[in-house]
């Protein structure tokens, strides 16, 4: 959800205009983009990493507990910054970041809560 959400957000801000060019071409949305990018590739990397341990029958349930803690979590930090991107148009229903960011936040509930997930982690340690 994290990369469609960027996909739509980076077509939407290089179509969008503002002060006399795209939203892509102000730095601090370019910036905000690229700290998005970053955490949505490193969230990739992490699940596929435990993914490959479930087929190996190697992942514990302390990484479990952090691939679903730190992954829902990002999730929740991207789309608000493309929500934020979309301005006013990011409430809309008509627009899709805005049932992706209303889907998003349940991440953080099912399959057990971020809380849980942390209690989980910290009796690990």
């Amino acid at each position: 959800m994290m990369e469609g959400a960027l996909a739509e957000t980076v077509a939407y801000v290089k179509g969008r205009a503002a002060f006399g060019a795209s939203l892509f071409d102000l730095q601090n949305t370019r910036f905000r983009l690229a700290e998005a990018q970053a955490t949505a590739h490193v969230a990739r990397v992490f699940l596929d990493h435990c993914i490959v341990n479930v087929a190996a029958g190697k992942l514990d349930s302390a990484s479990a507990a952090m691939c679903k803690y730190w992954t829902s979590e990002r999730l929740q930090q991207v789309l608000d910054t493309c929500l934020q991107m979309h301005g006013g148009y990011g409430y809309m229903d008509e627009y899709l970041i805005c049932r992706m960011y209303a889907d998003a936040r349940v991440a953080r509930i099912y399959a057990g809560t971020s809380e849980i997930m942390l209690e989980v982690i910290a009796r690990s340690l």
